[in-house]
């Protein structure tokens, strides 16, 4: 096995750098390459095409999902990824979409979330494949998503067209050892229903930031339409922690944050919210007053500015983000957010809370997604969790939850397993996300171990 996995690493390196420069992010505007855009569907078909050149059996479901599938057994394996990436954003040190190698880490967007770990399974698989360790009465099938990092269209066109599903499936796309617990996951539109106050010396004439709902804001931006010179000096001294740039009677508002998954706000810091608090102090000579007020309320990720501080013992505190504004052609106000909730908690309770603190806002659910648990002595848990301490001799590290929404909630049975090492610091969705080559050949001899391991349950 170890042999194997440093023979190929130059292989599986060169072929991650391939998928990194596929930039596979949603585009909705890209009608011509449905369901998700061309880039995506470049990657899937790369990925697929990868796996037919091992003389694995692939499937294209229509561009929302890939299958590639070895062994031809009726007791189905899978394994759960995505092909799909969120924005690159600002702040990187290299290219975003070109993979780059340095001090022995692979850099770049999807290396770690979740391009690395895909390569490292289709490796897996190979090596059982090539090694002849596939019983007959199994298959190993690879399940690629294709709109993982937006809203799951692609595994839930998926489940509608297969009749087939795995017995039991790992998702590489969280933490090792592995993950027991994942929290709810409740994604929701507001659009601002507060009457705008044009007689305002201040007005606003336009208004974005952010790139995902799940991701924290690193950037965000207004433009402001003051009614004479006083009032746009006035207003731009104002203006405080921002950088504004000024032109006649227009002034143009930036304010910068710092990046992370929203999973871990308190890793990252809202542009938004800056540029609200910003945009406070201009009090009742501004417009969007009201909204600048309610919007500093919301953007406490801990939620508790508006009643959502629970938490519980097993999966920690509800988490809180605005992800996304924007002013439409109307001048109506739009916000992209994001809840994580504690497993303890109900998607009722958290729903009727948002509503009932958010009133200004007309309120749209998304998403929602309930928590995942198993018990801690779970058979599937105890088999990764024996995997995982085999090939690392880590006996300490005991298994997660998290905020993260991952494959496993998709399908019965299905836990997430790695790719991130407990001494690892958690980059996805952040500038500079990194996969170390050192992880991705221990990755690779843990996924080989426990897919084996789930053959012989």
């Amino acid at each position: 096995m170890e042999r194997f996995v440093d023979q190929h690493l130059s292989e599986m390196i060169a072929q991650l750098s391939n998928l990194v420069s596929l930039e596979s992010v949603y585009d909705p505007q890209d009608t011509q390459h449905p369901p998700f855009g061309k880039g995506v569907s470049d990657a899937l078909q790369a990925v697929l095409d990868l796996g037919r050149s091992f003389d694995m059996q692939v499937r294209n479901v229509d561009g929302y999902a890939g299958e590639i599938t070895v062994g031809t057994g009726s007791r189905m394996i899978g394994i759960l990824c995505h092909i799909d990436v969120v924005p690159a954003g600002t702040g990187w040190n290299t290219e975003p979409f070109a993979l780059t190698e340095r001090d022995g880490r692979l850099y770049g967007r999807g290396s770690s979330d979740d391009k690395g770990p895909l390569i490292s399974a289709l490796y897996a698989m190979r090596y059982l494949q090539q090694s002849g360790q596939i019983p007959d009465d199994c298959c190993l099938r690879l399940i690629v998503g294709a709109n993982e990092e937006e809203s799951w269209q692609c595994i839930r066109h998926y489940l509608a067209h297969t009749t087939d599903l795995p017995s039991v499936s790992i998702v590489p796309d969280g933490n090792f050892p592995l993950i027991f617990c994942e929290k709810g996951l409740l994604d929701f539109d507001l659009h601002s229903e507060f009457v705008p106050n044009h007689r305002a010396p201040v007005q606003l004439a336009a208004l974005s930031g952010g790139t995902s709902r799940n991701m924290i804001p690193d950037a965000a931006q207004c433009v402001l339409l003051c009614a004479d010179e006083a009032t746009a000096t006035a207003c731009q001294t104002k203006l405080g922690g921002v950088e504004v740039v000024r032109d006649g009677l227009q002034l143009t508002v930036c304010a910068q944050g710092k990046s992370a998954h929203c999973m871990t706000p308190e890793k990252g810091i809202s542009a938004i919210t800056r540029l609200m608090e910003a945009l406070c102090a201009l009090k009742t000579d501004f417009s969007h007053a009201e909204l600048a007020q309610a919007m500093v309320q919301a953007g406490d990720y801990t939620g508790s500015k508006l009643g959502l501080d629970m938490q519980d013992e097993v999966s920690g505190a509800l988490t809180l983000n605005l992800g996304v504004i924007s002013m439409d052609a109307s001048g109506a106000v739009h916000i992209q957010a994001d809840i994580r909730y504690p497993a303890s908690a109900s998607q009722e309770t958290v729903q009727k809370q948002v509503r009932s603190a958010l009133t200004g806002f007309g309120y749209t659910e998304v998403d929602h997604l309930p928590p995942v648990y198993f018990e801690p002595n779970d058979p599937l848990v105890r088999t990764l969790l024996d995997a995982y301490q085999q090939v690392t001799g880590d006996r300490d590290s005991q298994p997660l939850a998290i905020g993260g929404a991952t494959y496993a909630r998709a399908l019965p049975c299905a836990v997430a397993f790695g790719p991130l090492f407990p001494w690892e610091e958690e980059l996805a969705h952040e500038p500079n996300e990194f996969l170390s080559i050192d992880s991705l050949r221990s990755m690779t001899q843990i996924y080989i171990c426990a897919l084996r391991k789930l053959m012989e349950m």
